[in-house]
């Protein structure tokens, strides 16, 4: 087998010697373009080189031509024609690529999924033009002519599908075999022995019972043999089985084409049970395509595309985003752009259930650019927010607000979304990001285990992340005269906006970058079981999720905002102008508000100054509100060092103490020391008291160290 690489600068001599030629040594039966002008291979897929010599040392599995995607080629030097490798080793200009040990099958397997994702997006997109294919695919009827790849595929499915039937058929067809037949025993003439009618009669010759050949035993046969004849003439790997001996090659190459069909036809009424129906289907796909390769005049076939990141976002939307018609037609927006990936999960901020959802905005990049997270990229994301956002602000939307919020958007596809809060005018976070391919890098201590399962799922070592967000020192080129610029920190300094510190403002865009192990992706998009692409979505949402609330985490400061002396409504129409996009309701029944602010001393004291003026402040992590639950409380013993302090009704707790005691657990205990204890906990910082954070021991062991605060809403006298 010959395997290429898309976008690999190749020799035109070694290139003519792969690909089919014409008689003046021209490419022939490929599509327009495939080869460009300087070697390289635009598309990716399979092609079968029917116009390759026969000589004595050809071999016909050379004639099978894979071209892989050029994610698999090493992204750091992918413009270095000098310096590209794949898979730990360099990548010739003028010869096969093979790599060093017996790792041959795991470069056909991996060919082989790589020509199965373009199949399955071809099944869902048959009118997608940048698919190429000279033959039909699919062979579930009489009509359809398969290619090779198409016909082995289906025999490793049945066989893996139907191991059970071989080895049922197999006994059935063979017991009894060594019974005595006396029915036919007794037709020949016996030895009699003893005199008169006493004589006992004695059979010399006993018939055995042996069952004529079944003709599904002849037809499963057929189907080992054929296995046994694409693994030595083409060298891929076949199922084989301990029951039946396949026919040798020289015999069952006679049957190909003609006088194979013709074998089918005779013994095709003989079945009625589906899974033999089924295999008799195949049987005569390959037996079309065997004449047709045994033919003189066999030409080239093949499958390819010059688009498959179409494939490769396919891929992505079947792993991670939802499948419901509606949500797919929604991502076709009415300006004619149409978004990758659509689904609704939980709220960002402090979501309060299933009817408190966002929609999640992704775009997929199948392999890594400089130019798919700066410029256009980045402009083209935040513009599918703000389409599905002005989508969801429809008339229909308008015309609900006079409906119990239950009852908004049934029959919607929006329902159960809520990205405004009426009372505050804010905005929820809608999460958006980009996936990009990533193939994990070689590493010589894994050994035989680096084409292993493991090398399908882990981006390295010991690491078991399927996604990954890009880490704090990954840098590329910003295209703005910074060739080493750290991807985070582009993406926040290029986040969308119209006013400085207003996350839950409409215009107000985060976006994410991901890589995922691309070997991984292929494997569970192609796998028969649905269990690693469901694996594979939980793991997704939920590392989308929370990188988004560690993000948040990081940039901003939530506090939970109870007013004194006045309702909420009053609270948040005082002070609209001034906390405008900066604060949140998370929930209609909620007496409090969220405030968000942008971490910076220069940036918050003013505002909080004033809040703290007229609304308790407490402070909030995004993951660790409290949710009433009791799960994971503390017992009182473990707060027993805190400081009550009547005029602040609550208790402060050092910095370390807390730390150490608190902040590892989900919820915050109900009762402290016997006061009722309600909310999280606050970060009292010297500049909200005054500059000192008073003394609540005799011995002054508290000073002026910050402190958490771990209010009470219930006083101590009540």
């Amino acid at each position: 087998m010959i395997f290429l690489f898309e976008q690999f600068p190749y020799s035109m001599e070694y290139l003519k010697s792969v690909l089919p030629l014409d008689k003046e040594g021209r490419f022939k039966d490929l599509p327009n373009g495939f080869v460009t002008r300087d070697g390289k291979l635009d598309g990716v897929g399979y092609l079968f080189n029917g116009s390759r010599l026969g000589g004595r040392d050809d071999k016909a599995g050379d004639r099978i031509v894979f071209v892989l995607p050029k994610v698999f080629l090493d992204s750091s030097a992918r413009n270095d024609a000098a310096k590209v490798s794949a898979f730990g080793q360099d990548v010739p200009h003028d010869k096969n690529f093979e790599l060093n040990g017996d790792h041959k099958d795991f470069l056909a397997n991996l060919s082989l999924w790589v020509c199965s994702s373009i199949g399955k997006y071809r099944e869902d997109f048959p009118d997608d033009k940048s698919m190429e294919a000279p033959t039909a695919r699919g062979f579930s009827t009489d009509k359809a002519c398969p290619t090779l790849i198409d016909v082995k595929n289906a025999m490793e499915r049945f066989y893996e599908e139907n191991k059970s039937l071989f080895v049922f058929v197999s006994k059935n067809v063979h017991s009894g075999n060594n019974r005595i037949d006396w029915r036919r025993t007794m037709r020949k003439t016996p030895f009699l022995q003893g005199a008169g009618s006493a004589a006992t009669p004695i059979y010399m010759e006993l018939v055995n019972k042996k069952k004529v050949f079944d003709l599904d035993d002849r037809l499963i046969v057929l189907f080992f043999s054929a296995m046994n004849y694409i693994e030595e003439t083409f060298g891929f790997k076949m199922p084989k089985s301990e029951f039946y001996a396949p026919m040798r090659v020289n015999e069952f190459r006679r049957l190909l084409g003609h006088r194979g069909i013709m074998e089918l036809r005779r013994i095709k009424h003989k079945y009625f049970a589906d899974k033999f129906l089924r295999l008799y289907n195949i049987m005569k796909a390959f037996f079309e395509w065997g004449g047709n390769f045994s033919a003189c005049g066999f030409g080239s076939e093949y499958l390819l595309t010059s688009k498959y990141n179409n494939v490769f976002e396919h891929m992505i939307d079947k792993l991670v985003g939802d499948d419901l018609p509606a949500i797919q037609k929604k991502k076709n927006l009415d300006d004619g752009k149409i978004i990758d990936h659509l689904y609704k999960e939980n709220s960002l901020i402090f979501s309060s259930g299933e009817s408190d959802k966002i929609w999640h905005i992704g775009d997929s990049k199948y392999y890594s650019d400089p130019e798919d997270i700066r410029g256009q990229s980045i402009a083209k994301q935040f513009t599918y927010a703000k389409n599905i956002i002005q989508d969801f602000f429809s008339p229909g939307y308008v015309d609900s607000l006079n409906k119990e919020p239950a009852e908004r958007n049934i029959g919607n596809v929006h329902r159960g979304v809520r990205y405004r809060d009426d009372l505050t005018e804010g905005y929820s976070v809608t999460p958006n990001f980009f996936i990009r391919g990533e193939v994990p890098a070689y590493n010589q201590e894994q050994g035989k285990e680096q084409f292993g399962d493991s090398y399908f799922r882990n981006p390295g070592v010991g690491n078991y992340e399927l996604i990954q967000e890009v880490k704090e020192s990954d840098t590329f080129d910003d295209g703005e005269g910074d060739k080493n610029r750290n991807i985070k920190n582009h993406l926040w300094e290029h986040r969308n906006r119209q006013f400085q510190n207003r996350l839950f403002d409409r215009d107000t865009l985060l976006l994410q970058v991901y890589n995922v192990n691309f070997l991984y992706v292929l494997k569970a998009f192609t796998a028969k079981s649905s269990s690693l692409r469901t694996e594979f979505k939980r793991t997704a949402r939920e590392k989308f999720r929370k990188n988004f609330l560690t993000l948040l985490d990081e940039k901003y400061v939530f506090w939970a905002v109870y007013p004194r002396k006045e309702s909420l409504d009053n609270f948040v129409t005082n002070n609209f102008r001034k906390l405008q996009g900066k604060m949140f309701r998370r929930d209609e029944s909620d007496n409090f508000i969220i405030l968000a602010l942008e971490k910076g001393a220069d940036k918050n004291p003013e505002i909080l100054t004033d809040v703290k003026k007229v609304a308790d402040l407490m402070w909030v992590a995004v993951e660790k509100f409290i949710d009433g639950s009791d799960v994971n409380c503390l017992e009182v013993r473990e707060v027993v060092d805190g400081r009550w302090n009547n005029q602040d009704n609550g208790f402060y707790l050092k910095k370390e103490i807390f730390e150490e005691r608190v902040l590892n657990n989900t919820t915050l205990p109900k009762k402290l020391v016997v006061k009722s204890q309600d909310g999280n906990a606050v970060i009292r910082e010297s500049l909200l008291n005054g500059g000192v954070i008073p003394d609540y021991s005799p011995n002054g062991e508290y000073g002026d160290v910050d402190c958490y605060f771990l209010p009470c809403k219930q006083r101590l006298d009540k």
